[in-house]
């Protein structure tokens, strides 16, 4: 038994010592693959970057030639192209000076160092006509660091941070300056009208003469929506934003799909303040104001005279969509600028997809009494009309009154009395609320898609009407026996709760049996 476990231990010992050599032998085999290394760092490269007139990047198979000229670069192909003068400037002042943390020399296979067919190549020339030659290959996984030659020497080799080669190994589009998206607020929209080539525009709109102040139309479909749903729709357009600039050659819109584009219209308000004086203010889109006037000793000049005025100015802007990229990205571009975009499919999707159907309220008529001149009603062959008429009346007076002291003169001895009246008979203000917060708080338990053909008069019908153009009728009629159907003159129909409809009811019989 012990010859066994000597055995044992001496075969472990000798795995051991077999393990340890293998290591041995493989680091040294590594370190003679990049013989004769240099472990100080150094500078590898460095060159006057305020002196180039030419700078041309290879990457991806894709060759991109920069030219500079009074200051300015541009790119060589496409002259149009607006280059990005700051992003560039910072891209070539990596050039400035290279470090490099290890130089290999004497390296016999450059191909393990991806330099056989490097990643990326930079070519540079100067005012002086010095030219040099930066080819960048693979990336160290235990260093992180990327292997460099200089003017295709390959006798040394660099190793330089890797976020050079990275910098360098862009797309054109990376370069471009966008121009900025307007900043837009749900707050300052009035309107949103979506054009779909073949189709009827859609059109959500600020409407004194919808109940809830927001309406949808298209076509002869018109219906009031509700302002908190339409509110979370145009929260979209805040965060609109471009993504890769494709063109800023107008002349090929057709290749994008943009000669027949969906057109999104977003109308909207700027407020400014301005002062009396007509001083210089700007406002930028978001509402900011900035006066650009001088501003010295402003805030000591006693004697000034200028006040400040708010204005409101109405602007739009439109929004082409055309194709798709193979990622799904639209092609867009607004009238207003110049050059072409992708914009992501996601942040335009709920504008091109409305579904009527989750803007609008699920009240039947939310019209509140106050805001209107007059409601019908319609109900077992009887008409019951309800106005008001609102008048300013003298303050009763009592023997308060008299303590008051003489500067009492400044406060007013009218106030607002409004009255209520049915069929011309005047009604207490809480007998006929009573009722009619059951008709206005209504809701909808679904929304048809169709509405239903009705042979049979309705069991009651309700009007709203307003002078400057609000008129609302629904109808009520017996459904199942569980729901109402509830159809309105916007041709619109929804079913509602039978029990709702029996509270209406009853509430209304209780109010004219007081009446009478």
């Amino acid at each position: 038994m012990k010859k066994k476990n000597i055995g044992l231990i001496a075969g472990v010992v000798l795995l051991v010592v077999l393990c340890v050599v293998y290591f041995v032998l493989h680091n040294h085999n590594a370190n003679s693959s990049e013989s004769d290394s240099t472990d100080t760092a150094t500078t590898a490269f460095e060159t006057d970057t305020d002196k180039l007139t030419e700078l041309t990047v290879t990457t991806e198979g894709q060759s991109y030639t920069f030219t500079k000229s009074d200051d300015k670069w541009s790119y060589s192909a496409d002259a149009s192209f607006p280059l990005d003068q700051s992003n560039f400037e910072e891209l070539a002042g990596k050039l400035k000076s290279i470090s490099s943390d290890r130089e290999l020399k004497d390296v016999e296979a450059v191909s393990e160092y991806g330099l056989d067919a490097p990643a990326v190549q930079v070519s540079i020339k100067n005012s002086d006509d010095e030219t040099h030659t930066l080819e960048f290959g693979a990336v160290n996984d235990m260093t992180s660091n990327c292997y460099m030659t200089i003017d295709k020497d390959t006798s040394k080799i660099y190793m330089v941070a890797s976020d050079l080669e990275t910098a360098f190994n862009f797309n054109l589009s990376d370069l471009a300056e966008k121009e900025s998206f307007p900043s837009i607020t749900a707050t300052t929209v009035t309107k949103l009208t979506v054009e779909k080539q073949g189709e009827e525009a859609e059109v959500i709109e600020k409407s004194d003469s919808a109940s809830t102040g927001w309406s949808y139309t298209k076509g002869s479909t018109q219906r009031d929506i509700d302002s908190s749903n339409t509110s979370n729709l145009l929260n979209g357009i805040s965060s609109l934003s471009w993504g890769s600039f494709v063109s800023a050659d107008t002349s090929k819109l057709a290749e994008y799909g943009l000669d027949a584009p969906t057109k999104i219209t977003i109308d909207y308000q700027v407020t400014e303040t301005k002062d009396s004086d007509d001083s210089d203010t700007s406002t930028s889109e978001d509402g900011t104001s900035e006066d650009n006037s001088s501003n010295e000793d402003t805030e000591n000049d006693s004697d000034s005279d200028s006040t400040t005025e708010t204005v409101t100015t109405n602007k739009q802007e439109v929004l082409l969509l055309g194709g798709q990229d193979s990622s799904g990205n639209y092609y867009a571009k607004l009238e207003s600028q110049s050059n072409i975009y992708t914009i992501s499919s996601s942040s335009v999707e709920s504008f091109l997809n409305i579904d009527v159907k989750t803007l609008v309220s699920n009240y039947v008529s939310n019209y509140i009494f106050a805001d209107l001149d007059r409601v019908t009603i319609q109900k077992d062959g009887e008409s019951y009309e309800f106005t008001k008429t609102t008048e300013e009346k003298a303050k009763e007076k009592d023997d308060s009154d008299d303590s008051k002291s003489e500067d009492s003169d400044t406060e007013s001895d009218t106030e607002t009395v409004t009255t209520y009246f049915m069929n011309g008979n005047e009604i207490k203000l809480e007998d006929f609320s009573s009722f009619y917060s059951n008709i206005s708080s209504l809701e909808c338990q679904e929304w048809l898609d169709e509405v239903p053909e009705t042979q049979d008069e309705p069991e009651m019908t309700v009007e709203f009407y307003k002078e400057n153009g609000v008129y609302f009728k629904v109808e009520y009629y017996p459904y199942d026996s569980n729901f109402y159907l509830v159809k309105n003159n916007q041709g619109t129909a929804c079913l509602v709760n039978k029990m709702k409809i029996k509270e209406i009811e009853s509430s209304f019989e209780k109010f004219l049996e007081k009446q009478n």
